[in-house]
């Protein structure tokens, strides 16, 4: 999705810091709360991550352009699903309150903002209490509950979402973190050929890593089963037109050299396969 002037224009001589009074300006519409199993770091990761929206939340958002991002937040340019058009949307981090506030500018929904608070919950992960806020008063109560039952069903969809994301991530950490960097030796036996399927990405555990092994341009490759970027899932991502996919930012990946199309981050590390003469896959490369 391209960036006009005007796009960039729409944001133009507004702050970088949350307004916590300006709450007191708006019409309060109503709270949705949700307790999840994951930190309040996983929970901040997901605030300043405009780029998984698209991607991980397909039915809310079907594009994202990056205006400007720093410490403070973002700023984007978003295309709605089915031909909804599009939004300038701001988000404000006040990162050491873990609070965050969500403002449409322009576009769909113009002027409602969706402040957030994250908290501790326990030894059971933390609890979000997203309220929403309109510019001004609905038409009638019965508008009123219209619209909060709209916003309360949308947030609990983003949230099984982002919830998964969040589990997937620290997964992946928490994996990489006992692995401590570990890589497979070339020579590793992988498995017996004819028990992978040749179509699709096959995830193999080996000397306690996770790969996965893919058939590329008429032999087999392995590459490892997180994305180079944030660690997402890249064993169930298809492999088409001779790259590989992250599901959760779209970032992809070539198969002949692991570099990402936009260089915006590392390649993707893969290592050559052969079969032995028993018909079993082994790393020609360390991995």
């Amino acid at each position: 999705m391209e960036l006009t002037a005007a796009d960039r224009s729409a944001f133009e001589g507004r702050s970088r810091e949350v307004d916590y009074d300006r709450r007191e300006k708006l019409h309060y519409l109503g709270e949705y709360r949700r307790e999840l199993p994951n930190s309040l770091q996983r929970m901040m990761e997901n605030a300043y991550d405009w780029e998984h929206l698209p991607f991980v939340h397909p039915a809310s958002f079907s594009d994202i352009a990056l205006v400007e991002q720093g410490g403070w937040g973002w700023r984007c340019k978003v295309a709605l699903p089915n031909n909804g058009g599009t939004q300038a949307v701001e988000l404000l981090v006040d990162k050491p309150r873990h609070y965050w506030a969500t403002t449409v500018v322009e576009g769909f929904g113009q002027g409602v903002e969706i402040h957030t608070q994250a908290s501790e919950n326990g030894d059971d992960g933390i609890v979000v209490s997203v309220n929403f806020y309109l510019p001004q008063p609905p038409e009638s109560e019965a508008q009123e509950q219209m619209l909060l039952a709209a916003l309360t069903h949308q947030y609990s969809a983003l949230y099984d979402e982002d919830e998964a994301l969040m589990s997937g991530r620290q997964e992946a950490v928490d994996r990489r973190r006992e692995t401590r960097g570990a890589r497979l030796a070339a020579g590793t036996v992988l498995g017996r050929a004819v028990d992978f399927d040749s179509a699709s990405g096959n995830l193999v555990t080996a000397e306690e890593r996770e790969i996965v092994l893919r058939r590329h341009d008429g032999r087999w490759l392995a590459h490892p089963a997180e994305c180079p970027h944030m660690l997402g899932p890249l064993a169930a991502a298809e492999g088409k037109d001779g790259r590989v996919t992250c599901p959760w930012h779209g970032y992809s990946f070539s198969l002949a050299d692991g570099a990402e199309t936009q260089a915006r981050c590392a390649a993707l590390k893969l290592a050559r396969v052969f079969e032995d003469e028993a018909g079993r896959l082994v790393l020609e490369d360390e991995l």
